[in-house]
């Protein structure tokens, strides 16, 4: 009883096949609707990105998390890619570690966010 509880205390270990999120930055433009998205780490990173509140004026332009759109990038290590969110209220990132790992059921879920795996 009492290991049980210990394992349920315990931080959890690193999974190299975990999220990689924390690897991309939205960077915005200073001006457009352009931004970057940049890689931080040594890894090449498969990344997908939705945005909420994309702006009225050119909102077809975006992928839009509550029409269900999400779009996918291909970003090298410490490399960027161009995307489209700027001026958008939110960015919402997900991203795994490439080829190793591959991004499975990648979904946008409303108040928590872009979630999946990466197996």
């Amino acid at each position: 009883m009492i290991l049980f509880a210990l394992l349920l205390t315990a931080p959890p270990q690193a999974d190299p096949a975990a999220d990689a999120s924390r690897c991309i930055r939205a960077v915005a433009p200073a001006s457009g609707t352009i931004g970057t998205l940049e890689n931080r780490c040594t890894e090449r990173l498969v990344v997908f990105m939705c945005v909420t509140g994309p702006p009225l004026r050119a909102r077809e332009t975006y992928f839009d998390c509550a029409k269900g759109q999400v779009g996918s990038y291909d970003v090298k290590a410490v490399g960027s890619a161009p995307a489209i969110f700027a001026g958008a209220r939110r960015v919402h990132l997900f991203a795994c570690r490439f080829p190793q790992f591959l991004p499975r059921d990648v979904r946008y879920h409303h108040g928590r966010g872009l979630k999946g795996t990466c197996r």
